[in-house]
């Protein structure tokens, strides 16, 4: 079959344009891009998803590393399609649960087009983002902590007003599983939550090691705000939780080098207090940090650059730069003092913008010495770049992190 091209929807076969209006499309791919500059995108897919209960399209471009994702509704995701087919693709394949089309574009705009049988019929047609998943607490099966502070029904039923938090602690205790196999094996675990509030995930750490991972644990949760240890300590005193308790005091003031601790956790600690948390846990040498910044303010007040003047004369930016200088050199003290440090994305559970994990895991042998003291050239070149002059995470860890920058070391293999 063969196609002439009239006008803009009309590039596309109309095979292609039915099925996706008729819902019928599986995976639809967009391939040979017309220029081969690096520029320009070499690979176009959609799919169906659903988004808050609604029908959309995961439209993904990508070219090298980089790929960008949109989700459309049909009339959008049409338009979107046919403009990139008029103008930067020659070759498209379009699955569906009847047949599969091969469809091919030449020089001179003429559309060739190859119907085939299907390929993907047995491929679930609605790959939504809120689709069932295996998650570490299932949905349908009763969990006490998740009852207690109102996220299910004692019959397992997620309410639905609380989905969202559920997927969110779910989430979070993906990233949690993915750090166990660097904590100790054997013996109890110790983990601090720094400023941990309403615990809703301290309670789903103490699930997940002690319920799920059968670990026999010791889980303090430390917050400033008496009346909400104390619902805590209720809480977990009304669910038997073993193994772990609520304290009131400030993150500054604690001193968790006094007592072993395997992993330290700090969520949304305001400002200083995440630096107060992530010094606890470096001189206690535990062995996993999982750090979410807060509200960050010790750098605004210093950073400058006239290189980027242009960028730093407006407050919000100027915000959100300090914020990434802050925690590039959190993660970077961290390195220095013997951690594999990583600053990933992290889905948010208070409904704010900050969603930085850092996540550093204690390393088995040290750094060596050329890669040591690059850490350390990076961070003072950073520090020096941006005009600090003061910060509090280095002040915290005093005369021993000075003294580690300084002192020589011998080499070693990571």
């Amino acid at each position: 079959m063969k196609h002439r091209p009239s006008h803009l929807e009309s590039t596309l076969p109309t095979e292609v344009i039915q099925a996706l209006k008729d819902g019928a499309c599986i995976q639809l791919i967009l391939s040979k891009p017309v220029e081969k500059n690096s520029s320009a995108w070499k690979k176009l897919s959609v799919r169906p998803v659903t988004i808050k209960e609604k029908p959309h399209f995961q439209v993904a471009l990508s070219r090298g590393q980089q790929e960008v994702h949109e989700n459309l509704l049909l009339a959008e995701m049409i338009q979107r399609v046919t403009e990139l087919w008029s103008n930067q693709f020659r070759e498209g394949y379009l699955y569906t649960q009847a047949a599969d089309y091969h469809f091919q574009k030449s020089a001179k705009g003429t559309i060739r087009l190859k119907k085939q049988a299907p390929t993907k019929a047995d491929l679930i047609q609605a790959a939504a983002h809120d689709r069932t998943k295996h998650y570490l607490i299932p949905e349908g099966t009763p969990c006490d902590f998740l009852e207690a502070i109102g996220v299910m029904t004692p019959a397992g039923k997620v309410k639905s007003a609380q989905y969202r938090k559920f997927r969110q602690i779910n989430r979070y205790l993906e990233f949690v599983n993915d750090i166990v196999p660097a904590l100790p094996a054997t013996g109890k675990l110790n983990v601090l939550d720094f400023g941990c509030g309403k615990s809703y995930l301290t309670f789903a750490t103490h699930y997940l090691l002690r319920e799920v991972l059968q670990r026999d644990v010791n889980i303090l949760g430390l917050d400033l705000k008496q009346s909400v240890v104390e619902d805590c300590q209720n809480i977990a005193d009304q669910l038997h939780c073993q193994g772990l308790s609520f304290q009131t005091g400030d993150i500054s003031q604690f001193d968790a080098g006094a007592s072993k601790c395997d992993l330290s956790i700090s969520l949304h600690a305001c400002d200083t207090a995440t630096d107060a948390a992530l010094a606890n846990a470096i001189r206690s040498e535990a062995s996993v940090i999982m750090a979410v910044p807060c509200c960050q303010h010790e750098i605004f007040q210093q950073i400058a650059n006239t290189r980027i003047d242009s960028l730093l004369q407006h407050g919000i930016l100027k915000e959100k730069t300090a914020a990434l200088v802050t925690d590039a050199l959190r993660a970077q003290v961290l390195e220095i003092c013997g951690y594999r440090t990583q600053v990933i994305e992290f889905i948010d559970t208070e409904h704010t913008p900050k969603n930085i994990l850092i996540k550093a895991v204690k390393r088995h042998a040290a750094l060596s010495q050329v890669e040591f003291l690059k850490a350390v050239e990076q961070y003072q070149a950073l520090k020096a770049q941006f005009g600090i002059h003061s910060f509090y995470l280095e002040q915290t860890l005093g005369k021993p992190f000075q003294e580690l920058c300084t002192t020589s070391r011998k080499d070693g293999t990571d």
